[in-house]
């Protein structure tokens, strides 16, 4: 067995793993988007009412939202007039005041990653087939 075919070898191996893993972790990314669904980035105003609670407003797709606010949230409002929200696209009623975990992006990223690392094996297993 020559340098080509041990090199050819372990491409091989390489490109399952890594194409198993770039498709299981895409999987895993669309099976979260599904459960998840997508949040959309929208302005959000906070205004304080007279009982010593608050009420947030945004607009979406679907016209004009509000609710009340816990204390905890307020408590992270930094920006009252324009504070930047992510609203549910399936049911809009439903606000963030901070970003979406950024979990899946991690996910599929490292998926793409994974099938990256299998593509070029395969090329790698491809060239050394006529090469070597």
């Amino acid at each position: 067995m020559n340098a080509a075919d041990t090199i050819s070898v372990i491409t091989e191996v390489i490109g399952w793993f890594a194409l198993a893993a770039g498709l299981g972790c895409l999987l895993l990314a669309l099976l979260i988007r599904v459960a998840d669904g997508r949040w959309l980035r929208t302005e959000a105003v906070v205004v304080d009412d007279d009982g010593g609670g608050s009420i947030v407003r945004w607009f979406t797709d679907d016209g004009f939202q509000s609710r009340r606010l816990s204390a905890d949230e307020r408590a992270h409002v930094t920006n009252p007039d324009e504070e930047p929200a992510f609203y549910k696209e399936r049911e809009p009623y439903r606000l963030r005041l901070h970003e979406p975990p950024t979990g899946r992006r991690v996910i599929r990223i490292l998926g793409i990653v994974f099938l990256g690392i299998a593509a070029a094996s395969a090329v790698i297993g491809i060239v050394l087939m006529f090469v070597g």
